[in-house]
């Protein structure tokens, strides 16, 4: 026989384990809820501005994509991915009740309200669960895309904006998704995150400099005459800029370090052409 004092503690113990587990359970869960927790990682304030125009003063809502000081199963995600997490916030989210929040006096009134809408938000919400589940909870599968598939995209973020009264290209890079808005019949929000963030790391840098690869694309494209009316001439241009880019050995070779070393985190694989 078991001493005495054992014989009844056995079940109270079992369920007082089964209790602890089901709760952490549920927490975790919760705390996986990445919907739930937007203001753990996401900034919103009301900010003022004098109109230049009239000189009156506008208000308007000042947000971004922050690091997260709280422990979660995903904010290792975010903290290791601020630009990538911030392309698809900025990108990705409807605008239609930033005026009903400003509308509100304080900024915790605000940003309840702010937050219980952005929840609301099914493609932002949509995007963001799924970009969880193909990594942190692996309950998807990721999806596969192509080197070609990447640069395709990536060319988009260099644009030639417009030819001056002088006559000479006006470059930009990373501006936001205006040319994949024109170029593109289905977004790919993980793919332009990743080409987004990947070159804006790597505008100046010293293993790779996008600015100085672009520069030197500018510089050919007037080598060759490419329209007398300057609408010719920059649509003609930027279609070319494409083309150049696309084959820019320096760009390849800084998105696929880029993956190697963010595939952790990122919803897809990169497989050969």
């Amino acid at each position: 026989m078991p001493p005495r004092g054992f014989t009844f503690m056995k079940k109270p113990f079992l369920t007082l384990i089964t209790a602890t587990f089901v709760a952490l359970q549920g927490f975790a869960q919760n705390d996986c809820d990445i919907a739930n927790h937007f203001e753990d990682f996401i900034s919103v304030r009301k900010t003022a501005y004098i109109n230049k125009a009239d000189y009156n003063q506008e208000c308007y809502l000042e947000k971004q994509v922050v690091e997260t000081n709280k422990k979660s199963c995903f904010s290792d995600l975010i903290n290791q991915n601020i630009s990538f997490a911030d392309y698809l916030y900025m990108s990705f989210t409807s605008s239609a009740y930033n005026d009903i929040v400003l509308q509100l006096p304080d900024s915790l009134a605000l940003r309840k309200a702010y937050f219980k809408q952005l929840r609301n938000d099914s493609l932002f919400t949509a995007i963001m669960t799924e970009w969880m589940a193909k990594t942190i909870d692996h309950k998807t599968p990721k999806d596969t895309v192509s080197l070609d598939q990447l640069i395709n995209i990536a060319v988009k973020y260099f644009s030639i904006r417009k030819i001056d009264d002088e006559g000479y290209y006006v470059g930009k890079i990373c501006v936001g998704a205006n040319d994949i808005r024109k170029t593109e019949t289905e977004r790919k929000p993980f793919v332009e995150a990743f080409c987004f963030s990947s070159i804006l790391k790597h505008l100046q840098g010293s293993e790779f400099n996008m600015y100085s690869e672009f520069v030197k694309v500018i510089k050919e494209l007037y080598k060759v005459n490419l329209g007398v009316s300057k609408e010719e001439k920059l649509l003609r241009a930027q279609g070319a800029a494409f083309l150049l880019m696309r084959n820019n050995e320096s760009l390849k070779s800084m998105l696929k370090m880029e993956y190697n070393q963010q595939k952790e985190y990122l919803p897809f694989v990169l497989i050969p052409n």
